[in-house]
């Protein structure tokens, strides 16, 4: 062995023996954070529906609101008070303002290593009305969020924003989405950055049952692009490739409208991961990177309406790669 490769051998080690003691993922750090990224473009890819409820797959509803006078409906106050079902005919652009907040707690289990993860999603959103098309309608919407986070020994917060586009025509729902973040990562007093563009595309079809009772298989497409700073350990350079990633996830949801104003939802997902060359590079050598393992994620929704406002809730588990717990509330109002 000659005197560099026994130097490179030699930092090698000593950075493994002193970096996995204290955290086996150490060393790993700037895979990690990136691999997170994975995890989270599912959830920005759901925020392209919270322009609408789960009442929208059965009627399009708008509150006019209480009549004024006795009779300005042309009736004696009763009949059409606070009247449903009937389009807003006013100019105003916007169609509703929306509220989420998002947990996430459980194990994540890489190639070779697990730890518990932790995640927390505060966004915000609004959508636009539909507008008419020759074939089909179209909607499109915007959201920026902050997001917190922390697995094993790297702490991370950062922001993400994005635009989508929604087309539904007949039974067939399509969502195209575009959204970019940054996650400032901590790891053993280690700043670093990463960064991603991720492209997405959700469609689905209707299959009505009867009048409160539906089925929506849909096809989840997204690709993302990860950019990772590089960090130092003991001195020595460590440093990640630039990541991307496919996202592939076939799914079916069944919608209920169990009361009036009520509506209930039970959902089975399978999300897989296709990654790329994700190697890293510590003192010139180079050390296979961690892939993420697929996973199942089954979860039962509520909303109900009341008036101009959406409330709803979500409870969601995950299987396998990710072995976690998701919950989250959400607020819309609908102008």
């Amino acid at each position: 062995m000659n005197t560099k490769n026994y130097i490179q051998l030699t930092s090698l080690i000593a950075i493994m023996l002193l970096a996995v003691p204290a955290s086996a993922t150490s060393i790993y750090s700037n895979n990690i954070s990136a691999l997170n990224i994975n995890m989270l473009t599912d959830t920005f890819a759901s925020y392209t529906h919270n322009g609408e409820n789960l009442s929208d797959n059965f009627v399009k509803k708008t509150l006019y609101g209480t009549m004024t006078r006795f009779d300005e409906y042309g009736d004696d106050g009763t009949t059409l008070k606070n009247t449903q079902f009937i389009d807003n005919e006013s100019d105003f652009l916007f169609k509703n303002v929306w509220a989420d907040v998002k947990h996430i707690n459980g194990p994540a289990h890489y190639e070779h290593i697990s730890s518990r993860a932790r995640f927390n999603l505060v966004t915000l959103g609004v959508t636009t009305k539909s507008v008419n098309l020759k074939y089909g309608d179209i909607y499109f919407g915007a959201f920026g969020g902050y997001i917190n986070s922390d697995f094993s020994d790297i702490d991370s917060y950062g922001n993400v924003g994005g635009v989508f586009a929604n087309y539904k025509f007949q039974k067939l729902d399509t969502t195209m989405l575009i959204n970019i973040g940054s996650l400032n990562n901590d790891s053993n007093n280690t700043d670093f950055n990463n960064s991603w563009t991720n492209l997405g595309i959700d469609s689905s079809l209707k299959f009505n049952i009867d009048k409160t009772f539906l089925i929506k298989p849909s096809l989840y497409i997204g690709y993302t692009y990860v950019a990772s700073d590089d960090l130092y350990k003991s001195g020595d350079l460590v440093w990640s490739k630039d990541y991307n990633f496919l996202n592939i996830a076939p799914s079916v949801q069944f919608i209920k409208e169990i009361v009036p104003d009520w509506y209930g939802a039970f959902s089975a997902k399978y999300m897989a991961h296709f990654g790329g060359n994700n190697d890293i590079h510590i003192a010139g050598i180079t050390k296979d990177g961690i892939n993420t393992d697929n996973y199942f994620d089954i979860g039962v929704d509520i909303d109900h309406n009341f008036q101009q406002f959406v409330f709803g809730g979500k409870i969601h588990k995950q299987i396998g790669g990710f072995d976690s717990w998701s919950a989250s509330l959400n607020v819309k109002y609908i102008f």
